[in-house]
């Protein structure tokens, strides 16, 4: 390091002296001679001006392309946390427009944890017994086109373990969902709606002389205290009746997929 400094001085020491033998008699009879030699000095100390210049644009494009790429990385941040926000908003306002259920208030509660497992899909809310919650609450949720002959709410789950502060919901579709329901338009007794797969519902113990029509809404029944009547669980997809059996049954399907829903209202039932 310490030679390659001492040759550049040395580079510009022969310059300067030069210079000033330029403008002297003396300077112009031993041009000639001493030309030659710093003409290629001349020439290489121009190349490495040149090279310098054009080192220290580039740096400065890079520093003004990274500066430039931190903003953009910290506007995209900031464009996706208002819309995160739009769309908690829209959910937060749709939710206060659905109807309630005589007998059963309701409480808000925000999904903030998801297990999966070989009986189905469970989600942690972030309500427990300090806010009344209990097991076997339905999970309740609402959107557009639910039909008439239901309440207008999907239910979405019930709560099966409960924490002081925390609790375990289980969706409809679980391999552990067990829930009490009928055809909406049905007038024989009641049946069993039992998870399948974490993907449907099979609606068991259909008499197995009820008319059951593909498209046919279910609902959950008046026989469980915990959960109102009227629910919707889903739409009739396929029928399952043998010949000699006693009873039938049919697959349900959700009207929306169950897992898009961050917050739900759970009913608790009300002292008359």
């Amino acid at each position: 390091m310490g030679r390659n400094v001492r040759r550049v001085l040395i580079m510009l020491l022969g310059l300067v002296v030069f210079f000033l033998l330029s403008f002297t008699p003396l300077g112009h009879s031993v041009q000639g001679i001493i030309q030659p030699v710093f003409k290629p000095i001349a020439q290489t100390t121009r190349a490495i001006g040149s090279w310098l210049d054009q080192f220290w644009r580039i740096s400065s494009l890079t520093r003004a392309n990274e500066s430039l790429q931190h903003q953009v990385a910290e506007l995209s941040a900031r464009q996706s946390t208002a819309e995160a926000l739009y769309q908690e908003n829209d959910e937060l306002r749709q939710m206060l427009l659905l109807p309630t259920m005589t007998g059963y208030d309701r409480l808000a509660v925000e999904i903030i944890g998801q297990q999966i497992d070989e009986t189905g899909t469970s989600y942690l809310v972030n309500r427990g017994s300090n806010d009344g919650l209990t097991t076997g609450l339905a999970a309740v949720a609402g959107t557009p086109g639910v039909g008439q002959d239901t309440s207008g709410l999907i239910l979405v789950g019930t709560i099966n373990n409960v924490g002081s502060t925390v609790s375990n919901l289980h969706l409809i579709t679980s391999g552990s969902s067990k829930v009490l329901a009928k055809l909406a338009q049905g007038l024989a007794g009641q049946s069993l709606a039992v998870g399948e797969y974490n993907l449907a519902v099979r609606l068991k113990f259909l008499e197995i002389d009820e008319q059951v029509n593909i498209g046919e809404a279910v609902v959950t029944s008046n026989l469980n205290r915990l959960i109102p009547a009227g629910l919707l669980l889903g739409t009739v997809t396929a029928v399952d009746k043998q010949e000699g059996a006693l009873f039938q049954s049919a697959v349900v399907a959700p009207p929306v997929p169950l897992e898009q829903f961050r917050f739900l209202y759970i009913l608790r039932p009300v002292s008359p």
